[in-house]
């Protein structure tokens, strides 16, 4: 298998012509739930590729039952979600037994009319490139309210562990600069979830650490004791409780909050999340020299930071635009 590659095409046709159990870490974010164009190919999910089909309105054949469209341009949220676990389900096969599953994913609010790329804009160009899509959703024939969140991280972690995941952690990441918003009904969201999967129970995790907080300093100084900091009955119950008796140099085991600045990039990409939030996770769910996979791989922040953190990468996007930015920035690492 090759490594250290990025393949210009749609994930499910990429992931299908990996090697079962042959990558250590995934990590990626695929694309939210009607929120973006990304000018790519539209795709047949599932039906029958034979048949003559006859699409409604909805871009569902009425023969066959398969929808074709891209990734999170689906009608409803349920068809978002199945299309999800097939992407997954293949990521699945490819994971090693003793690898492991991180993955960025947002919410969306319902509106009547979901706004995204005029037809026919370019990657990068005027700033004022929102229109209506041909496609109007009608969110409330679908039981959600309009201005309702659509609960889509919720949704597709419990669909994952029904599927036979088993999720480990939800990892908030906190925007410590976040895109202000001009909602005045509502508080502006400053965060997304990462989910932290696994395929096994038994798992590779490099356990990782984050500073103490300066209060808890203070109190490992001193361990509790039979005379202090609990009374006499809980003592006869319970024994005397014991304190850290020193200090671990490292640091405290890492907590499940992550503040990260969401950052800039000079790069064409309306959905990059920031190097620093994937470091943990290749630090912590692959080895040294391991292989770190992306089915969504974007302009290339994945591969960017497993081969800086000295593992091996491979990558899958469908859009000729951004595979060009991810080599040039993987060019540009190695120049460097």
């Amino acid at each position: 298998m090759k490594k250290d590659v990025i393949y210009q095409t749609d994930a499910i046709s990429g992931l299908k012509t990996l090697d079962s159990e042959s990558i250590d870490c995934i990590v990626t974010s695929p694309p939210y739930w009607q929120l973006r164009d990304y000018g790519n190919e539209e795709l047949l999910w599932g039906g029958n590729e034979q048949c003559v089909h006859e699409f409604d309105y909805r871009k569902t054949c009425l023969k066959c039952g398969g929808w074709i469209g891209q990734l999170g341009h689906e009608p409803v949220r349920e068809m978002y979600i199945n299309h999800l676990l097939m992407i997954f389900c293949e990521c699945q096969r490819v994971l090693k037994k003793t690898g492991t599953l991180w993955v960025n994913l947002g919410d969306s609010y319902s509106k009547p009319y979901k706004y995204n790329y005029a037809n026919g804009s370019k990657l990068g160009s005027e700033k004022n490139r929102y229109s209506l899509k041909d496609m109007k959703v009608n969110h409330l024939a679908y039981r959600i309210a309009s201005k309702s969140l659509c609960n889509i991280p919720g949704l597709f972690a419990e669909e994952m562990v029904r599927n036979g995941w088993i999720l480990r952690n939800e990892i908030i990441w906190h925007k410590t600069s976040c895109i202000p918003a001009s909602v005045k009904d509502r508080f502006t969201v400053d965060f997304e979830k990462l989910f932290f999967f696994t395929k096994k129970e038994k798992y590779y995790f490099a356990q990782q650490f984050e500073p103490y907080a300066m209060s808890t300093l203070g109190r490992y100084k001193h361990s509790y004791s039979a005379k202090g900091g609990k009374n006499a009955v809980y003592r006869n119950k319970y024994g005397a409780p014991r304190g850290f008796l020193e200090i671990n140099p490292n640091g405290r085991n890492k907590r499940t909050v992550w503040r990260i600045d969401a950052g800039n990039s000079k790069y064409m990409h309306f959905a990059s999340y920031p190097p620093k939030l994937i470091e943990t996770p290749v630090k912590a769910g692959c080895p040294a020299g391991g292989v770190v996979l992306d089915p969504f791989t974007g302009s290339g922040t994945t591969a960017i930071t497993a081969k800086r953190l000295g593992r091996h990468y491979i990558g899958i996007e469908p859009n000729a635009a951004y595979v060009e930015i991810c080599k040039q920035r993987l060019k540009n690492l190695t120049d460097n």
